[in-house]
């Protein structure tokens, strides 16, 4: 049986890996919908695909709501293609087995998320319950006075107005890269146009893109939830650590867990244009 995959990917930078990325997944009933960050160059490298769609832009700010946001505008877009899975990965991903492996877990049907109820830690219950901005960058290492200025503001917001009333009967957390079903993609979608309050409630909260769609799928009959397919390393501060020749033995291995060990995994990240070298090892010795 042969899977039409929409690729969602949302990107701002390492456009030469982007290219890579594609021709790696590139294929038969293959389509792409990139979201390019508003403060970033659209990539003029990718010309030669005939099966890219560059969707809408807008600023994207790490942890943000506008990532969460960027995400639902691909996944509206997409649905309108009628693919039967929908694979949301970041432009710094790369396949680490061949795409039939991919291919032959799909047609086994499913949800590949990852998703558990409940906080997986205290301090992360305030990035629904505290106030956030979604103006700036978090991890910028010298911030100038009106970023100190906007980070003061929010502690007393948070103090003063949590967040205590949610819109939903149980949390769910999860990692943000999914492969989900056309039907689960609409369910999602429709659920949120009939549930404007989720969005309002998720607007100014910390990471939403790990909380927002768990939550929904919590919180439904949608089951068959397998897991995700994306290995990523959080061993450094901040993570999480780019892909390196120390990861290779780890990719070798028959099984590569996800980041929540409840499946193997198909995608890795995060690489970068610097990891020619790593990516023609990939090619030669694992996606043969």
């Amino acid at each position: 049986m042969e899977i039409k995959v929409a690729y969602l990917i949302t990107a701002y930078h390492d456009y030469e890996h982007l290219k890579k990325l594609i021709l790696a997944l590139n294929d038969i009933n293959i389509y792409f919908f990139i979201h390019i960050d508003k403060k970033s160059l659209i990539p003029t490298n990718l010309d030669e695909f005939k099966n890219i769609k560059f969707i809408k832009r807008h600023k994207v700010w790490w942890a943000g709501w506008s990532h969460q946001k960027a995400i639902l505008n691909l996944m509206a877009e997409a649905i309108k293609g009628n693919f039967d899975y929908y694979s949301l990965i970041s432009g710094s991903d790369y396949p680490i087995r061949k795409n039939d492996f991919l291919y032959s877990l799909l047609n086994e049907g499913g949800e590949f998320i990852s998703i558990k109820e409940g906080f997986p830690a205290e301090f992360k219950k305030k990035w629904i319950t505290n106030f956030y901005f979604d103006l700036f960058y978090r991890r910028k290492p010298n911030k100038p006075i009106w970023i100190k200025i906007l980070l003061r503001l929010e502690k007393k917001i948070s103090f003063y107005f949590p967040k205590k009333k949610y819109p939903f009967e149980r949390i769910f957390f999860g990692p943000t890269w999914w492969i989900l079903t056309h039907a689960t993609v609409q369910y999602i979608l429709d659920f949120l146009e009939a549930n404007p309050k989720y969005e309002r409630f998720f607007k100014n909260s910390f990471c939403s893109e790990e909380i927002l769609i768990p939550t929904i799928i919590g919180n439904s009959n949608i089951k068959n939830l397998k897991g995700n397919l994306t290995y990523v390393d959080w061993a450094v501060a901040p993570g999480p650590a780019f892909v390196s020749e120390k990861h290779l033995p780890i990719f070798e291995n028959y099984i590569v867990n996800n980041e929540y060990g409840d499946n193997c995994a198909f995608f890795a990240r995060k690489f970068k244009n610097e990891s020619s070298e790593i990516l023609q090892y990939i090619d030669n010795n694992l996606r043969i």
